[in-house]
This record gives structure tokens, sequence and C-alpha cells, in this order.
């Protein structure tokens, strides 16, 4: 299968020529609030705003999507990203307290679905991962790929003398990670009450690492080393069909950068800069920053997918 890398085409409009802008946008502290599943890009753009910038320094605190945004409804901090847009409760409560909020869509990230190297499944529908997250199944060896004979096969042998449950790791509630799966997945049906809530993505790592039975969800943000189209390989992510409403099934889909952004992969979705700060402060030069061409190559670089700059693909074997 060919897969589609990704490359930022450099043009000569490079958005803004940071030598210009005013110092007030490039000096100072900035405190901001990230939802969790942004954390290793939101470190990796803060260190090369900072390089960029030495006299600029930016305080960064992680929490669910629902928290952040809660934050800033609340006037906690002015300064947000998330992985999730407000809901009807969130724009309500925005235009009742008359919040004005700037939005800068910023990264397109994938939800994946991992498990430890060890277990033989490789391909699930989106069928497989609603009976496996509600419980409707309980073993590995429920699932029956009428795509994949010889990986049915491979299952049955591999849990043929060892316990063969299912153990799910899932994302705590307020996550956007959670709230995603529950909505695009689950269709709205509960998690199973068997899932072991986790606090934080790295614990869903963890988890799934030390446990041949796992499964787990993680974003792609937290599953890059941080090297473009560079995967940790110490979990692995399922290849995944999704069936569609009028019966029609979509070809398997491995989970990679150039999958996500090309939407052949279907579970993906935008990540936003929020804020509500009007003044040209050192918000304005991060988020000038985070959308230019130096902050959109971050975003390639941890294996999401750039929104503000001109990409190309490239076929690889």
């Amino acid at each position: 299968m060919k897969i589609p890398a990704l490359l930022l085409t450099v043009s000569l409009l490079h958005g803004c020529d940071f030598g210009n802008i005013k110092s007030v946008t490039t000096t100072g502290e900035l405190s901001i609030t990230v939802d969790e599943n942004l954390e290793p890009l939101m470190k990796a753009e803060i260190k090369e705003f900072e390089r960029l910038n030495p006299e600029a320094k930016i305080k960064m605190k992680t929490a669910p999507s629902k928290v952040v945004k809660a934050d800033l409804i609340n006037g906690d901090t002015k300064f947000i990203v998330t992985a999730r847009n407000f809901d009807e409760e969130e724009k309500a409560a925005l235009e009742k307290n008359k919040i004005p909020v700037k939005e800068y869509p910023l990264a397109i990230d994938g939800i994946g679905f991992i498990v430890n190297p060890e277990n033989p499944v490789r391909r699930v529908t989106s069928e497989d991962l609603r009976n496996i997250f509600t419980g409707e199944y309980k073993n590995w060896t429920d699932i029956k790929s009428a795509q994949d004979e010889e990986q049915n096969k491979e299952v049955k042998q591999f849990f043929k003398s060892t316990d063969s449950k299912i153990k799910l790791f899932i994302q705590r509630k307020n996550s956007s990670t959670y709230d995603y799966v529950f909505d695009s997945i689950l269709k709205k049906t509960e998690y199973s009450s068997a899932a072991t809530v986790c606090s934080t993505s790295v614990q869903v790592l963890n988890s799934v690492r030390e446990n041949k039975n796992a499964i787990g969800i993680i974003n792609m943000n937290w599953l890059t080393t941080g090297n473009t189209d560079t995967i940790d390989s110490t979990v692995k992510p399922l290849r995944v069909s999704k069936i569609l409403e009028n019966g029609r099934q979509l070809d398997f889909a491995e989970f990679h950068q150039g999958l996500i952004f090309n939407a052949t992969y279907p579970y993906r979705r935008s990540v936003y800069v929020f804020t509500t700060e009007q003044d040209m402060k050192l918000a304005t030069g991060f988020i000038t920053f985070l959308i230019s061409i130096d902050g959109q190559k971050v975003v390639l670089k941890n294996s999401i997918v750039p929104v503000s700059q001109p990409v190309r693909t490239i076929q690889i074997n």
C-alpha cells in the first residue's frame, strides 16, 4: 500500500516576519491552558517559540477539554488550546456573558485504537470498536472479521491457552477523546462499566504496553515520538474500517499522518486555539507563530496535520 507522506510547501509568503512584529508581542509572560491530549504538541511549540523569542515566557497548564473551556468561560484564563470546539451549552454561556472569543484552527489530529504488540488483532471495523467499548464483545475471540480469516485463526490460537478477556482502558469524562469516541463510534451508547478510566494519556499508553489483553484509545499527538512519520512501536495501532449509516464499508486504513490528512483514516478532529485577549500582547505573537510556517513545522514534526500552510503529499511504498 502506498502511504502519503506530508511536506510543508514553503512559499514566498511566510506568514509573518517576526523581526517586524512589535516587541510587545514577543516579550513578557503568557499563561495558557491546554487540553491534556495536546500536551506534547504544545510543549514543542512553546520550546520553539521561546527559542526564537528569548524574552518571552509561556507557562502551560493542562486539563481535560471541558475544564479547559470552562476556565476560559469563567475568566480563569484568556488563552486555551483544545481538540474540541464549544458545545451548545458552552456557546450559550459565552453569549450570555458577552465574552468575545477569537478562534484559530491549528491542526488536525487523529483518534487511534491501540493494543499490545503481542496481540494478533490487526484490523477492526467501526462496529467491532463499538461492540468492544460498550462491552458487547467481552473476549478477543468474539471478534470474527470476515475480511481477515488469517487474523481469526491467529487470535484463536494466541488466546487458546490463556485468558482472552478484553481489558479496556479509556480516558476520563470531560476529555475530548472520551467525548469524541462516545459521539462518533459508540453513537452515545455508554462505555462498558468494566472499562478502566485513566486520568492521563500516559496511563493509557502504559496500561496497553503492560497488558497483552488491553485495548486503549489514544490520539496521534501522544503516539508520535516527535519525529515526522515515526510512531511509538511499544504499542500497536489498529487498522480501522468505518461502516457508514447506509451499510457501506470503507477500506481498512492505517493510523498514519498522511491518511489523516487525506481523510482515508476516518477518525480525525480539528485542534483550535481560542483567546479572549483583545489587545496586542504576547498572545498575539504566539498565535501568529502557531499559524505561521514555523509553528506549522512543529505540527508536522509531531505527526499531525498542519492546517494554515500549504501541504503537499508524496507517495511512499
